[in-house]
This record gives structure tokens, sequence and C-alpha cells, in this order.
């Protein structure tokens, strides 16, 4: 099957001379191991050059890390002129779905992602939406070896570790299929690199805002939410709905936070048969975008130019639609950390 779409994906890039890869905004490892190997395959596989960008900022450690020891390179969207490509491939995202830069104006040719498949991504030429992997990673590695190229130490690195992330050691919305992605990576792998990926030094801003996240923390039932008021770094939202979820007894966490002008949400839930992605869009219908699949979901409202008041008030309107869908609107709250 992945030959044929590496065949319709080579007629679409035919005399095709500027490609620009994307990525959604504020990448995530696995978004950039992905858009990295889609950047190779391009290169080696078809013989066409290609522009691999991001919108947001990359702040999080170990994404820093990652992208510095292996060597990736991309560039920030705000560098690069859109309008100048004839063809732009969406990785780890999808069209109109608000998590990416691409000016509403241009129609992507390609869309290759792992998460629920969009209205909008039925238009496009070349989309692979497979929403029961668990990364994209995965989706890009059986690319690579479909189209019989070499993956070699640092692209192995990354692409292992993006699947490693993005499904928590395979113990978080993994099929099979990214179980035998890792098993044909490891061998391959930087395995002394890993490590100064995944536990790279920390500044002191780091605990900083941990802290807080902690104290701001709240318990309803089996539920803990946590307002993170304004964020230094966006991907706090994700970073602290994750460690969250660690907690005993806890099935829901709900993450918020403000940043450049957005109300950014994080959802996770231990439960293996929810769809979180579907709750994040009943959180924010009418409001703005939201996505996600299996236990991992999360959303933004755009709120430039609008008051902070304004802004408090969109965060208490998304915790009191998430408290409603999971059924726990009337339970009493507590304080993870007493005052």
């Amino acid at each position: 099957m992945d030959k044929k779409r590496l065949e319709k994906m080579r007629q679409i890039l035919e005399r095709k001379k500027k490609i620009l890869i994307l990525t959604h905004n504020n990448p995530d490892p696995d978004a950039i191991a992905a858009g990295w190997a889609l950047r190779y395959l391009l290169r080696d596989k078809f013989k066409v050059a290609s522009v691999f960008a991001y919108g947001g900022i990359i702040t999080r450690a170990e994404n820093r890390a990652m992208v510095r020891l292996l060597n990736i390179r991309l560039n920030p969207l705000e560098m690069i002129n859109v309008y100048n490509f004839s063809v732009v491939a969406l990785v780890d995202t999808q069209p109109r779905t608000g998590n990416n830069a691409l000016p509403p104006s241009i129609e992507p040719a390609i869309v290759i992602d792992h998460h629920d498949l969009r209205k909008a991504s039925q238009r496009v030429e070349f989309a692979d939406i497979r929403p029961r992997y668990g990364s994209c990673s995965t989706i890009l590695t059986e690319y690579l070896l479909q189209g019989g190229l070499p993956i070699r130490q640092k692209m192995a690195t990354a692409l292992y570790y993006g699947i490693k992330s993005d499904t928590q050691d395979l113990g978080r919305d993994a099929t099979e299929a990214d179980a035998q992605a890792m098993i044909n990576l490891y061998p391959r792998a930087q395995l002394r690199v890993l490590p100064q990926i995944e536990y790279p030094e920390l500044s002191r801003n780091y605990f900083k805002l941990f802290d807080q996240a902690l104290h701001e923390a709240v318990v309803i039932g089996d539920v803990i939410l946590s307002d993170l008021g304004f964020l230094v770094s966006p991907e706090m939202v994700a970073l602290m709905a994750d460690f969250l979820l660690r907690i005993s007894g806890v099935r829901w966490t709900f993450v918020v936070g403000t940043f450049n002008g957005r109300v950014i949400f994080s959802l996770r839930t231990k439960r293996r048969h929810q769809n979180a992605g579907l709750t994040a869009r009943r959180i924010v219908r009418g409001l703005g975008t939201a996505g996600g699949h299996g236990m991992i979901a999360g959303g933004q409202i755009v709120t430039k130019g609008l008051a902070a008041e304004t802004e408090d008030r969109i965060c208490e309107t998304l915790r009191n639609r998430f408290l409603k869908i999971v059924g726990r609107g009337n339970a009493k709250e507590e304080r993870l950390i007493p005052q």
C-alpha cells in the first residue's frame, strides 16, 4: 500500500521545484522527526529539494536538545514567504485545524497525519490520514522502508524518539505498527544520545512554572484541572497535562493557559476507549479549534485584542464545559496542594 502512495506522491511532485514541509505550531518530537524524514524522502527518493518549517516556537528543553544534538535543519515560518512554493505538505497536522500557520488561502497538496480525518483534508490531492497510529513518525518510517532508503543513525534516533514520546513508550494510543517501527529503528538509533535528549538540563524558570502549575491544580472527583495563566512557554500546558495524569486515582486532566493572544488547553485521559479529540472539539465548539485522538487532545481560541477579563471568562467557560461533558459538574472541588 505504501508503494502506491509513494508513486502518487511522486506524480504530485513531478516537475515541481519549490516544496514546503510544514508541521503544527510549536512542534513536538513526533512532528519534528516526521517532517525531517519527509524532507529526506523527497530529496533522496524523488530528487526534490524542500524547505522544512514550523510555526510558533520550540521552547521545551527536550525538543531543543533533539534539534541540536541531531543537527535537524528546520526554519521558523516567519522567515519564509509561503506563497513562493508550488507544493505545501502538512505533517502531523491538517488544514484548517487552527494548530498550524498555513494561511487559509493556500491549499496543501500533501497531508500526512495520525489524528482523526478532518473535512478539509478530504479535498487534498494526497492525504494519508491514519488515526489508529500512535505517531506520525511511524508512517514516515514505513515510507522510508518501502522506498528502500537507508535510515541512518540520526534519522533513526529522531524517528524512534518521535514514536517513543508520542506513545509514551507504546503505552498510549500505540498499535502494532508503532511497535514494529520502533523494532526496525532500534538497532539503527544512537542509544547514547537518547538520554541526552530525554533528560536535558533545565532552567530554574522551568521549576518555577512547575510549582505554579501544581499549586493552581484542583481535584474534582477523578479529574484534575490547572489554570496556568500567562504562559512563558505554550508547551507547559501539554507537559503538565501529561504529568498530572500520573496521580493515583486521576482519570482526566485539563490544563489551560494563555499565550501570545491565544487561550490554549490540553486534555488527557487514562480511559483507552474514550475519544479525547472528540471531547476537545465539543469543549471548544463555537469558540475555536481543537483536535486529537484516543487519550490525548488539545485546542485553542484566538483572543488577540481582547481584554484579560475576557480571556479569563473563556478559560472558565472551557473548564465548565469540560466538567459537564465528563459528568463532574457538581462534584466537590479541593486543591491538589492546600494553600
